[in-house]
């Protein structure tokens, strides 16, 4: 009977465990989901999930003497090939530190990322309109997070909201991303010139009805570039653009914890968001070259996340209601820059590198910043549509945080 007894309650604990690690990582899932699509906050999920200050306190807990004591403890662990005294002290790190949730949550967050991010470049490639539509209405509800979260309206708190609306529209003006295509095209064209002057290689064509590369042209149309005892770790991106996959990692994962504000936002903001996001559908390929740039925007979210995350919570709690007002202005500006209807200029020819290859796409349309009026009745009201989904989807977020 106590051997049944035990039995049952061995198959409870094991069954409640399998349940805590399946939430946890629905919960990361859930993380990596918002912080891929813009206006929906990972730090609103936090919040949501009631985690928010459990993850705060894991990360804040994070100084030199806890790396190289986790250091220490892995090499202990590799040197003597997992004894039992050396796994012990792993296992009691783990827990003392919360770290074995925090990886949970990763895990679950990058699996999201990875899995949704070839949709989204989809979406932003063939159907850009729509998906800004979609981001738009998210956006004009999640401002209304930070404004609940606002003590007073006083004075200062209004400067703030129109310092941080005129910091985005200057930002999303800055940024052309026609001339940050037309940058690399140039890039592209001079090392194509020089491979062709060595082999006398033709450029590939090939293109589809919104002027973007074919994949099956290009599986048939070859001309690689170490052939032609180039390397193929460069070329693809500038170094100027690694240092800036950094950047952009360290800024968008302090957007990420605070509630309210999308660090996808903050990537479109600072004109990075589409590069990421092709980045990470194209690891199946596993090239250098975009293992570097994802390495680079990582070794930013790392920095960024230790650096800031104390610096965050400092200016929470000195500067609250000031940093609250930021935030609205931060995100009311970027409306600017999700408005859906953008003017469209053409390259006659774009050169673009894809794996091992140099190919130019002809009359390749580009989304600029300069925003316009619609001109398309249907385009419009099917625009509108995805505005009131995004609208509403976000209001079933923000009544999930008040509950």
């Amino acid at each position: 009977m106590k051997k049944d007894q035990m039995k049952n309650d061995t198959t409870q604990q094991t069954f409640v465990k399998d349940q805590s690690l399946a939430k946890e990582l629905f919960m990361g899932f859930c993380l990596g989901t918002a912080n891929i699509i813009p206006g929906v906050s990972g730090g609103t999920f936090l919040l949501v999930f009631k985690i928010y200050e459990r993850v705060f306190a894991i990360l804040n807990r994070i100084n030199r003497a806890l790396v190289l004591r986790f250091v220490a403890i892995v090499f202990c662990v590799v040197k003597n090939l997992g004894r039992n005294g050396c796994l012990q002290d792993l296992t009691s790190f783990l827990k003392e530190t919360d770290a074995v949730f925090l990886l949970k949550l990763i895990l679950g967050a990058v699996t999201a990322i990875i899995a949704l991010s070839s949709l989204m470049k989809y979406l932003l490639v063939h159907q850009f309109v729509y998906t800004y539509s979609l981001f738009f209405g998210l956006i004009l509800v999640s401002i209304v997070i930070p404004v609940r979260m606002l003590n007073s309206l006083k004075g200062p708190v209004v400067f703030m909201v129109l310092l941080g609306m005129s910091l985005t529209v200057f930002v999303s003006w800055s940024v052309n991303p026609y001339d940050k295509v037309k940058i690399k095209s140039d890039h592209l064209e001079r090392q194509f010139q020089h491979l062709s002057s060595r082999e006398n290689t033709a450029p590939v064509l090939g293109q589809d009805s919104h002027g973007y590369p074919l994949e099956n042209q290009l599986k048939k149309k070859v001309s690689k570039t170490q052939e032609s005892g180039l390397s193929s770790f460069f070329g693809k991106y500038t170094i100027e653009e690694y240092v800036y996959a950094g950047i952009c990692g360290a800024v968008s994962i302090s957007a990420m914890v605070l509630p309210g504000i999308s660090g996808s936002l903050v990537l479109i903001l600072m004109g990075a968001y589409f590069d990421v996001i092709s980045a990470i559908s194209a690891l199946k390929s596993g090239h250098l070259e975009t293992l570097a740039f994802l390495g680079c925007f990582g070794v930013g979210i790392v920095a960024g996340g230790l650096l800031f995350a104390r610096l965050i919570n400092l200016v929470l709690k000195r500067y609250y209601n000031l940093t609250m007002a930021f935030l609205v202005g931060l995100m009311a500006g970027s409306l600017h820059a999700l408005w859906p209807f953008k003017k469209v200029m053409v390259m006659a020819r774009q050169y673009v590198k894809q794996d091992d290859t140099i190919f130019v796409v002809e009359n390749f349309q580009v989304y600029t910043n300069l925003n316009i009026l619609p001109s398309n009745g249907h385009q419009l009201l099917v625009s509108l549509l995805f505005f009131f989904v995004g609208c509403a989807v976000m209001v079933a977020f923000v009544r999930a945080e008040s509950s």
